[in-house]
C-alpha cells in the first residue's frame, strides 16, 4: 500500500491544483496541455514529462504528446517507426515494457527499481538507443489489449526519482485516468454531469427503477426523477435509452462499481 510519508502540504495543495487546472484546460487532442505542464511543477524534470499511447503489437506509436522543462511542447501526433527501430527491438527487455510482461499496471516504476548502480544503468541497450535519458518514472494507465497508455517523467541528468516522486504519480494515478476520460467527453460534445447524476444515469439504463434508484443512493424517488430530467436535458435526449447511447460510452472509470452493488 503506497503510504504518504514523504508528501507533505505544500505537494497536496499543488496535486489537487494541477487536477483542477487539467479538468479546465481545453481538452486538445490528447492530454489537456496544463496536466503535463503541471505535471513538471510536481515533479520537475529537465527533459520532458509525456503522453504515450502505443500498439506494440504492430510496433506503432499512434499518440506522443511532450512538454518539455523550458516550456516547449512536442506533439500530440504519431510516430511510424521503421521495423527494425531500436526502440521496439527493446520494447520486451527494459522496463518500458515491465507492466505488460508482469501484469501490473498499478505500480509506478522508475529506472532505479531496475538498475540501482549507474554502472548497471549504462550497461542497458537504452542508454544507447536514448543517450539523453538518465532517468524515467512510468505510470501505467488502462488500455485496450496489445497497446500501452502511459504517462512518463524523463530526466536527463541530476538525481534519479524519489520515492515522494513515486507516491506523487501513485496519487495522481486514477486522476490521470479521469482527466483522459474527460478529455474524451469534452471532445465527443458530451456535456460534464455530476457524480450524482452518473450514478442515476448508469443505474437507470441498467433497467433499476427509480424506487431501487432512490433507496441505493439514499435519496428520494421524486430527486431521482429531476436527476434524470436534467440529465436527458443537458444531453437533448428524450429517453433513458438515447441518454444511455450518449454518455455511456464517455462515463467515469468508477463508475461501473455502482451497477455492481445492485445486483
Amino acid at each position: 500500500m503506497t503510504t504518504t510519508s514523504e508528501l507533505g502540504a505544500a505537494d497536496f495543495d499543488l496535486l489537487v491544483e494541477v487536477i483542477e487546472e487539467a479538468h479546465v484546460d481545453d481538452p486538445g487532442e490528447a492530454m489537456p496541455w496544463a496536466l503535463l505542464e503541471g505535471l513538471l511543477r510536481l515533479v520537475p524534470c529537465d527533459l520532458e514529462v509525456t503522453y504515450q499511447h502505443h500498439v506494440f503489437q504492430t510496433q506503432r506509436t499512434s499518440c506522443l504528446q511532450g512538454a518539455a522543462s523550458g516550456g516547449g511542447r512536442e506533439g500530440p501526433g504519431a510516430h511510424e517507426a521503421p521495423a527494425d527501430d531500436p526502440f521496439w527491438e527493446y520494447w520486451w527487455q527494459g522496463l518500458c515494457s515491465w507492466p505488460q510482461r508482469s501484469g501490473d499496471l498499478r505500480r509506478v516504476i522508475h529506472t532505479g527499481d531496475f538498475f540501482p548502480t549507474e554502472r548497471q544503468r549504462l550497461a542497458d541497450p537504452i542508454s544507447e538507443i536514448l543517450p539523453e535519458l538518465k532517468a524515467a518514472m512510468i505510470v501505467s494507465l488502462p488500455a485496450a489489449p496489445g497497446e500501452a497508455r502511459r504517462v512518463c517523467f524523463m530526466r536527463s541528468s541530476g538525481p534519479g526519482f524519489t520515492e515522494r516522486d513515486r507516491q506523487v504519480a501513485a496519487l495522481l494515478r486514477p486522476h490521470l485516468q479521469e482527466i483522459w476520460l474527460d478529455a474524451e467527453r469534452r471532445r465527443a460534445g458530451v456535456p460534464r454531469l455530476t457524480d450524482r447524476e452518473w450514478q442515476v444515469l448508469v443505474l437507470a439504463a441498467a433497467g433499476v427503477s427509480y424506487a431501487a434508484i432512490g433507496e441505493q443512493l439514499f435519496i428520494s424517488v421524486g430527486t431521482v426523477r429531476k436527476h434524470m430530467e436534467h440529465i436527458r436535458e443537458r444531453l437533448g435526449v428524450h429517453s433513458i435509452a438515447a441518454a444511455a447511447a450518449r454518455a455511456l460510452p464517455h462515463a467515469p472509470a468508477a463508475m461501473g462499481h455502482v451497477t455492481r452493488r445492485c445486483r
